[in-house]
């Protein structure tokens, strides 16, 4: 079954879409040719997609094997990166608006933030600084399994929302205080 089930334009080029299918499929596509340009196929079945707004080539999936796998679309056919920790399958992925670490949501109640630049250095790419490790994990007793996630623009805080219907809003970096 080759159903799409994501898909998101890119933010430099708009006649360029990707799509996550349930082939375990993760596919490129050019709107004025109305072909497919890439297509690699996962393990297992990817949930989500996000390009990255700074450096649009690159682009971040959330897996059904509990993982996140970065992208560059020019080499498709292996992950630049690949992020780990979450015990649930990741539903959602969201960048900052900087471009240098995204958010996950899981099904195991948790979300999870990677950082993918050292500084100075290009997002994404092997030895790059990027140590697959969430530099930080939110989740609350209550909390029920994530399906969404984001940043605001200014990059101070995360939005979650989880299966208990509630929407939650976190600080980006735990350890600074707010007002300042």
């Amino acid at each position: 079954d080759d159903t799409v089930t994501t898909v998101r334009y890119n933010p430099a080029e708009r006649d360029l879409i990707a799509h996550c299918s349930n082939d375990r499929g993760i596919g490129l596509h050019d709107t004025r040719t109305s072909s497919a340009l890439q297509k690699t196929i996962m393990s297992m079945k990817s949930n989500c997609l996000e390009w990255n707004p700074m450096e649009p080539y690159m682009f971040v999936v959330g897996n059904e094997d509990h993982n996140a796998y970065t992208f560059d679309m020019r080499k498709l056919n292996r992950p630049t990166g690949m992020y780990k920790g979450h015990v649930g399958a990741v539903m959602d992925v969201a960048w900052s608006p900087t471009g240098t670490e995204f958010v996950t949501g899981s099904y195991d109640k948790t979300i999870r933030m990677f950082s993918v630049r050292k500084e100075g250095g290009t997002a994404g790419h092997a030895g790059s600084g990027s140590t697959g490790i969430a530099r930080d994990v939110y989740h609350t007793k209550r909390m029920q399994r994530v399906f969404c996630v984001g940043y605001t623009f200014d990059h101070k805080y995360l939005l979650s929302g989880s299966d208990d219907t509630n929407i939650r809003l976190w600080k980006a970096r735990s350890s600074e205080k707010i007002g300042q």
